[in-house]
């Protein structure tokens, strides 16, 4: 089927004239006149006769007509579809992290997007870094943000930032703060940490190995927010990623506390799906992400 000869053809119906549908489709008066020709040797009607002013439907032809309008209608309507995505005024964008990461990595820059680009919806997912890569390869979510380092197949990673963990204690074991104690010396004291499953968590159980160490939390929390409450009312000794407690630490609510060690650099990354484009309104947010960061 040549859809440009019935492309042809709905023009000059509607326009009832060669020269205005040759002008409308840029193209000249005979090439319309050939175009019509062909479509009607080729389904064995007249569509068109002349008169004084143009041409005329014949009752072969406003059939046609009235049955390909829909067709051209839905085609005008994918077109202005495309448009509204081109330029962000549709379009919607999944993106995936942890509790923590949606708040003090997602949220600033979801803010600032949505103030550029008000058409386009965003929803969050939340989880384990586990969960958020399983929701990513079943195509439940387009951009997240997780703790590297990950193995994993079928996805694309970009570090995105680097940050630093700390242990930190509330006003009931300020003595220690700001000595430079070793592990065992901690483990004399309670110790809050995330779950089992969680990266931070793994962090900390690597950190220990390293020592020749395990690593047994007294208590284990699901969120920053519970374990800084923790540490705040005396409960033990806290280890959390530092640039999140920055505001505790200045108001002196919140005490860090030294290791005679280094404790490594970790590092945040940006993760799609590998075999798969990301939209239009997606992709804008990926590079959103990246160049509003820098501007912190």
């Amino acid at each position: 089927m040549d859809l440009n000869l019935y492309h042809i053809f709905h023009t000059t119906a509607l326009e009832q004239n060669f020269s205005r549908a040759a002008d409308k489709l840029f193209i000249t008066q005979p090439s319309v006149s050939h175009a019509i020709k062909q479509l009607e040797e080729k389904l064995g009607v007249k569509l068109f006769t002349r008169t004084s002013r143009g041409v005329r439907l014949t009752p072969e032809g406003q059939t046609l007509l009235d049955n390909i309008t829909p067709v051209f209608g839905l085609i005008d309507n994918a077109e202005q579809k495309l448009s509204e995505l081109r330029n962000f005024q549709n379009g919607h964008v999944t993106i995936g992290g942890s509790d923590s990461t949606c708040k003090h990595y997602l949220l600033p820059h979801i803010q600032t997007f949505q103030e550029k680009y008000p058409e386009i919806r965003i929803k969050l997912q939340h989880g384990s870094t586990p969960e958020i890569i399983g929701k990513l390869k079943n195509g439940m979510i387009d951009i997240s943000l997780v703790h590297l380092p990950i193995n994993e197949n079928q996805i694309h990673v970009t570090e995105y930032l680097n940050i630093h963990s700390t242990f930190v204690v509330g006003e009931k074991y300020e003595a220690l703060a700001g000595k430079n104690l070793s592990l065992e010396q901690l483990t004399a004291h309670p110790l809050i940490s995330f779950s089992e499953t969680s990266s931070s968590r793994r962090f900390l159980n690597q950190l220990f190995q390293k020592q020749g160490m395990n690593v047994k939390p007294d208590i284990e929390v699901g969120s920053v927010e519970l374990m800084i409450e923790c540490a705040k009312i005396g409960m033990g000794i806290a280890f959390v990623t530092k640039e999140l407690i920055l505001e505790e630490l200045e108001n002196e609510e919140l005490f860090e506390v030294y290791l005679n060690e280094n404790i490594d650099e970790r590092k945040i990354g940006v993760i799609t799906k590998d075999d798969t484009p990301l939209s239009l309104a997606a992709d804008e947010f990926y590079r959103h992400l990246f160049e509003s960061n820098d501007k912190l």
